[in-house]
């Protein structure tokens, strides 16, 4: 067992190094989610690496005015890993901006792998933690996050479909909430592959640009849509990579609270006799 002291973040400390890479999480969107370490972290870097969307999220916090911005690219992800590693080994504080979290489907896995192979070990690495989008959603929809969830990225670029359905499957007949990431690809067929384990009156939500406002990819702008698992393939339509989809369990309920009118996704944690009283 190796055991350690961080002072509050995920560190791997070098005698002697001056340079450090950082990989933070911005959260879902708009400055107003970072946490107050991440503006830190990005105040203290001398090049950021970010893509072109959270640039712009970026600059009107003027975090990033005493920096170098590299646009980071998906096509480029192996060598810019390479440009950090040397510019850290030069004595620079380089950061990688991850959207949402680095640990959830972020930046973080490839950096700390990379570090090791490429860099021997010698590459200091803090990861600053963001509000993923699940959670973000979560926020906007009311409550369907109370009991046990699981995410699960619909993506296959990085593995087989078979893995996806196997696990889609199996996260549902477990009675989690789910949480689908990248749910504009094949949502049709997840839908079908989780209404053989759990009935059409479950909610389902999708959400477009979550935390983003009218700034993201959808031109409609930040959108919320609950339907029923039923329904939900006819009615719900994912228009971009930044889709967000939760489909609740047999104890989930959409209750319409008094005020604005706006529905409550709700999954209750033990006892749901006030649900449905």
């Amino acid at each position: 067992m190796t055991e350690w002291q961080t002072a509050g973040h995920v560190t791997r400390p070098m005698d002697g190094a001056n340079g450090k890479l950082l990989v933070v999480g911005i959260g879902p969107g708009r400055p107003d989610h970072l946490t107050q370490a991440a503006r830190e972290a990005i105040q203290a870097a001398d090049t950021v690496y970010a893509a072109s969307l959270y640039q712009e999220f970026l600059d009107e916090t003027g975090l990033l005015d005493d920096s170098t911005v590299i646009e980071s690219s998906r096509n480029a992800k192996e060598r810019q890993a390479r440009e950090t590693f040397d510019r850290v080994q030069s004595g620079e504080t380089v950061l990688h901006v991850s959207g949402g979290d680095p640990n959830v489907y972020g930046k973080s896995d490839l950096l700390v792998a990379l570090a090791e192979t490429e860099a021997d070990g010698e590459i200091p690495i803090e990861i600053v933690p963001g509000v993923t989008a699940a959670l973000g959603g979560a926020a906007l929809l009311g409550a369907p996050l109370s009991n046990d969830f699981c995410t699960i990225s619909l993506s296959s670029q990085r593995r087989e479909q078979a893995e996806i359905d196997e696990k889609l499957a199996a996260a549902t007949r477990a009675g989690f909430v789910l949480v689908l990431y990248n749910g504009w690809r094949s949502l049709p067929e997840a839908l079908s592959i989780v209404s053989e384990h759990r009935p059409g009156s479950v909610p389902v939500a999708i959400l477009e640009d979550v935390g983003r406002g009218d700034r993201g990819r959808n031109p409609a702008g930040e959108t919320v849509a609950i339907s029923r698992l039923a329904d939900a393939a006819s009615e719900l339509d994912p228009q971009t990579p930044g889709t967000l989809v939760v489909i609740g369990t047999e104890a989930s309920r959409v209750l319409e609270p008094a005020g604005d009118g706006r529905p409550f996704f709700v999954t209750p944690r033990g006892d749901t006799t006030p649900l449905h009283q």
